[in-house]
C-alpha cells in the first residue's frame, strides 16, 4: 500500500473518532473493503465534509479506492444554492478531479434555472452544462480527451414540457437530443436521438419511456 493511500486511510479512521463538536462539519466516515473465495480484492474509503453555508449547501468529499496495489484517488467539490420564501434554488455547480497510475481526470458541471411570467417557481428554463477531460499518465504530451454537454430543459406550471441537448468532444462522437414530455397528455417522454461521425449522421433513434402521471 502507496503511503498517500495509507495516509489517507488513518486521516479518516482520525476522524471517525473526532470529538462529536465537529459533527456539523464531519461527517461520518464511508467505509467498505470486498473480497472474493475468501481473498481480499480491494477497499473504499470515504470522507465527506459540509461546508455549507446560510445561502449555499456546499459538501467537499475525498475518497480512495481500489486494491492495495492499484488506488485511485477522487476528489469532489459540490455547490447547491438553498430554496428561500422568494425564489426556488436555481444555480448548482461542481468540480472534481481523479488519479492513479494509468490516467488522471478532471470535471466540472454548473447549472441554472431561469423562471419567468408570474410563477418563476413553476414556469423556468433550466441551462446545464457538463465538462470532462483525462489524459493517461505515461503519455504527458498526448492531447487530452475532452468532452462536453450542453442541456435546455423547459418546464410549464411544475410540469417538464422538453429538452434539447447537444455535445461534442475530442473524439468527434457530436450527439443531439430532442425530448418532449407528455405531449397533448399522452403519459410518455418521446426523444429523438442522433449521433454524428465525421460530420454524417451515424445513428438515428427513436426513445419512448413511459412516466408516471400521479403520485
Amino acid at each position: 500500500m502507496g503511503c498517500r493511500t495509507t495516509f489517507l486511510i488513518a486521516a479518516l479512521l482520525t476522524v471517525a473518532a473526532a470529538p462529536a463538536t465537529a459533527g456539523d462539519i464531519v461527517r461520518k466516515p464511508d467505509l467498505a473493503v470486498w473480497g472474493a473465495d475468501g481473498h481480499f480484492q480491494g477497499y473504499s474509503a470515504a470522507q465527506t465534509l459540509d461546508l455549507s453555508t446560510d445561502a449555499e449547501k456546499a459538501t467537499f468529499t475525498a475518497k480512495v479506492a481500489g486494491g492495495l496495489n492499484d488506488p485511485t484517488y477522487n476528489f469532489d467539490l459540490n455547490l447547491n444554492q438553498k430554496p428561500d420564501e422568494h425564489a426556488a434554488p436555481n444555480r448548482t455547480m461542481g468540480v472534481g478531479a481523479s488519479w492513479n497510475a494509468r490516467e488522471a481526470a478532471i470535471r466540472s458541471s454548473l447549472a441554472r434555472s431561469f423562471g419567468f411570467g408570474l410563477l418563476p417557481k413553476a414556469n423556468y428554463v433550466r441551462l446545464s452544462m457538463d465538462m470532462n477531460a483525462s489524459q493517461p499518465v505515461y503519455l504527458r504530451g498526448r492531447t487530452p480527451v475532452t468532452r462536453a454537454n450542453v442541456r435546455s430543459e423547459l418546464t410549464l406550471d411544475g410540469r417538464p414540457v422538453a429538452s434539447i441537448a447537444v455535445g461534442g468532444g475530442t473524439q468527434g462522437d457530436e450527439g443531439v437530443d430532442f425530448s418532449l414530455t407528455r405531449p397533448f397528455d399522452i403519459p410518455a417522454e418521446f426523444t429523438v436521438s442522433l449521433r454524428a461521425a465525421d460530420e454524417r449522421v451515424q445513428d438515428g433513434r427513436l426513445m419512448v419511456k413511459l412516466v408516471r402521471t400521479t403520485w
